[in-house]
């Protein structure tokens, strides 16, 4: 999409004799264009399956984050047998394509479950903290246009 900007006039008069300065025509004009360019994401997604073994054995709980270069992250929930379906927008739409990096998360469920006054509590990490963060982690997918397998993430301690 190409966009041509114009100079403004440094004053517009309107019918009724009232002037508007070209800074408010300048605002009114960039908000417009933020606001086109926010209506549709240029960046495909692509369905992404997998799952998550922690020392050879499947993971049976917790989330896996995949986090794009540029554009929104994708989650998915792990599964008892370790399979996870990831999610950007909607059910099993799948990641951006492209490089990602990648996190998990697997807490311990408290005995006695939430807390107080409902707020939730984490019970202890299940995993490496290595894990839990995009800069230490050491995970990266390149997720493809199409991809033909279930990903699988090895961790270990």
């Amino acid at each position: 999409m190409e966009v041509k900007v114009f100079p403004f006039p440094s004053r517009v008069s309107s019918g009724s004799g009232r002037i508007r300065s070209r800074r408010v025509l300048s605002v009114t004009a960039m908000a417009g264009l933020l606001l086109l360019g926010g209506c549709g994401d240029s960046r495909s997604l692509a369905p992404v399956t997998g799952r998550v073994l922690y020392n050879g054995k499947p993971l049976t709980s917790g989330t896996v984050f995949f986090q794009p270069e540029a554009g929104q992250p994708a989650t998915g929930e792990i599964q008892p047998d370790g399979a996870f379906t990831l999610r950007t927008r909607g059910e099993g739409d799948g990641a951006v394509v492209g490089r990602n990096k990648v996190r998990v998360t697997c807490y311990e469920t408290p005995a006695g479950g939430a807390a107080e006054q409902g707020e939730a509590v984490l019970g202890r990490l299940l995993i490496p903290k290595r894990y839990t963060d995009y800069e230490t982690s050491g995970l990266v997918v390149e997720v493809p246009p199409d991809p033909e397998k279930p990903i699988e993430i090895t961790l270990t301690d």
